[in-house]
């Protein structure tokens, strides 16, 4: 909102009207396949955004009126899981304007559920499952003429015949639908100057994934930035950064140390380099792997079984993409490594947990029964808001609640680093036996507690060991809030207590 009226202020003469479709020109979008692996989730809130279209795509028998129960709930979970992501990381609101970003559903295998009472059927139930989440509300629906010739019938989602591709109808439909949503967004159709179209032009041309705020400089003032007199050079440049950026173009940061990095492929620059670290190594055996556990065995042995990660391994692992510094704070930012305390180590001696390759296995039974149970929901603010200080139901918590896969490994992070903190002494806050990618056994100072997921509930489980449970929740809760501020400012954080009053 800043930058467009700022940009409004600059004389007609340097400004345009940018459409991505614009006269005799075609609409033009990138396509991205996000990884369906949970060692890939934290990596999706840094290239979700509200400047885009999503397509989410099931397999309809798995939906059937045939399908086993349980294989069916797998699905049904699934598909909550990528609408509450997309929800989260899009659904910021500017200037009072709600709504997240247009979802389309695609069922696939058509040519196995051709029945059109059955995909009615699907399409029933994906409505009574998802009708009360706000994700659902920018689900587009499928319209056509009625194949059983009844008139024309309405879907929540597009059934489409893998095997046909383009002979499909339905995948016709699904393409024109998508270009009708980008088509009704404001943001193809904001003014821009002619100059800034000038710089972006040079910087997708000169085959860099990262640029130095100084290198830019050099270019926008070549291109004429800074000489309407509205505003000198360096003004401008940090008004065209932030719009680039909140379009999803490129990635900008002015905080003190990232404001000289303009990043220009978030791919290249960001998810390469993360992807090394955050994979499943059963898997995925990289050059640069192979290179950096030749270097560091011992390193290497301790990341891969434990999710402990050395500085200089990671040095290593990253040698070739530059930047290093920037990059190991980026990663810090969005909780791919969390930091952990050490007493007169060298440098490169630093240690990062990596949350999301900590083992899978469940932790051992609490030693001794918890004294207080409460979960932690995350859900649209609006209706936590509705939802605080009322009786709500588990059922509805599940239908509401934003399943917090990707963001629970940002919580565990920070829960340790202030576990670290409080406990005074190096390490004793962050023994990694007690840490997993979807729950923890931690402590702040003497608070002893564990969380977890609980997906028969859509939220986090908090088991607090201790009688008095106000310093956990309180700090869950604040730790809570700075992950959705910082990955999905669209969403709340609320501390609900069982009807019993959670005591163990």
């Amino acid at each position: 909102a800043e930058v467009e009226r700022a940009v409004q202020k600059m004389p007609d003469d340097v400004m345009i009207l940018k459409h991505l479709k614009g006269e005799g020109d075609s609409l033009r979008l990138s396509i991205w396949d996000l990884g369906g692996q949970k060692e890939f989730y934290p990596l999706h809130l840094l290239v979700l955004s509200r400047l885009a279209v999503y397509i989410v795509c099931f397999d309809m028998r798995l939906l059937s009126s045939s399908a086993d129960p349980e294989e069916r709930e797998k699905a049904i979970q699934f598909l909550r899981f990528w609408l509450n992501s997309v929800f989260s990381s899009s659904s910021s609101i500017e200037e009072g304007k709600g709504g997240g970003a247009p979802i389309v559903l695609v069922g696939t295998h058509k040519d196995q559920v051709a029945s059109v009472e059955e995909q009615e059927a699907i399409s029933a139930l994906l409505y009574r499952e998802f009708k009360d989440s706000p994700a659902f509300a920018t689900v587009q629906q499928f319209r056509e003429r009625d194949p059983s010739g009844g008139g024309r019938r309405t879907l929540w989602f597009f059934p489409v015949d893998n095997t046909k591709g383009l002979q499909d109808a339905v995948v016709v439909a699904m393409m024109k639908m998508i270009v009708e949503c980008v088509e009704g967004e404001e943001y193809i159709k904001r003014r821009v100057p002619f100059s800034w179209l000038d710089v972006l032009d040079t910087l997708k041309s000169c085959g860099k994934p990262a640029i130095s705020r100084q290198d830019l400089e050099a270019i926008a003032a070549d291109k004429g930035l800074g000489r309407t007199g509205r505003m000198v050079l360096e003004e401008e440049v940090e008004l065209m950064l932030a719009h680039l950026s909140g379009l999803g173009i490129i990635i900008y940061n002015s905080e003190a140390s990232l404001r000289n990095l303009v990043i220009l492929s978030p791919v290249k620059f960001l998810v390469d380099p993360f992807s090394l670290i955050v994979c499943d190594f059963t898997l995925h055996k990289e050059l640069q792997h192979k290179t950096a556990s030749s270097f560091f065995p011992h390193d290497w042995s301790r990341f891969i079984s434990k999710g402990v990660l050395s500085r200089r391994l990671l040095k290593k692992l990253w040698e070739d993409f530059g930047y290093f510094e920037e990059l190991e704070h980026l990663a810090a930012n969005h909780g791919i490594i969390v930091p952990l305390t050490g007493v007169g180590r060298a440098e490169d001696h630093v240690e990062y947990i990596v949350p999301s390759i900590l083992s899978k296995d469940p932790l051992p039974p609490l030693v001794r029964a918890p004294r207080f149970v409460g979960y932690l929901v995350i859900a649209a603010t609006e209706t936590l808001e509705r939802s605080l200080g009322s009786v709500v139901a588990v059922e509805a918590v599940r239908r509401i609640g934003i399943f917090p896969l990707g963001l629970i490994s940002m919580l565990i992070g920070k829960a340790v680093a202030l576990g670290q903190l409080s406990s005074g002494v190096g390490q004793a806050g962050a023994d990694v036996s007690n840490l997993r990618a979807e729950e923890a056994h931690l402590s702040f100072g003497a608070h002893e507690f564990r969380v977890s997921l609980a997906p028969g509930q859509g939220c986090i489980k908090v088991d607090i060991c201790v009688a008095n449970p106000r310093e956990v929740v309180s700090s869950l809760s604040r730790l809570c809030r700075e992950v959705l501020e910082e990955h999905a400012p669209g969403l709340g954080g609320g501390f609900f207590v069982p009807a019993d009053g959670g005591r163990g």
